[in-house]
């Protein structure tokens, strides 16, 4: 399992153009299909339904002081298996190259979060409810898998 900073170092190395808010939804994402598709976490990080969708409280107090601006580009090492990189690199070729908003209007329609929210504002989005939704979206695991493979 990655720590938090390894899987953020890879996404920030990846993408030039990322906010807290757009890193959490990309953190997110390849938080949610990993758990889809492998069954266990990449990262250990838990989400909660925020008002501007799945948040990582860890990671947001970690980047808050940047506020809205652009986070600087990871230019360092990171030590990351080479199927983990290509994983991150598919499901950012899937979701990177959404706006912040883009991403949070997507999360906002998506069950996990919005179950979450309605019932409990910002509670703890479950895994169970994050595998089992993300495991039934066919069409964008098969472009996960094949951007991974590829």
């Amino acid at each position: 399992m990655l720590s938090i900073e390894s899987l953020t170092n890879v996404i920030l190395s990846m993408c030039d153009d990322v906010s807290n808010k757009k890193l959490q939804k990309l953190s997110y994402y390849v938080y949610a299909w990993y758990l889809a598709i492998y069954g266990v976490k990449i990262a250990d990080m838990q989400f909660e339904a925020w008002a501007h969708g799945p948040v990582c409280r860890k990671l947001y107090l970690k980047y808050r002081h940047y506020g809205w601006s652009v986070i600087p580009q990871y230019r360092g090492f990171v030590l990351v298996d080479d199927e983990k990189i290509r994983f991150i690199e598919g499901v950012l070729k899937e979701y990177g190259g959404y706006s912040a908003d883009e991403l949070e209007r997507m999360t906002h329609k998506e069950a996990p979060w919005l179950n979450a929210r309605n019932e409990y504002g910002n509670a703890i989005i479950p895994d169970i409810a994050i595998k089992e939704y993300y495991s039934h979206q066919e069409e964008t695991k098969k472009r996960i898998m094949d951007y991974a493979v590829a």
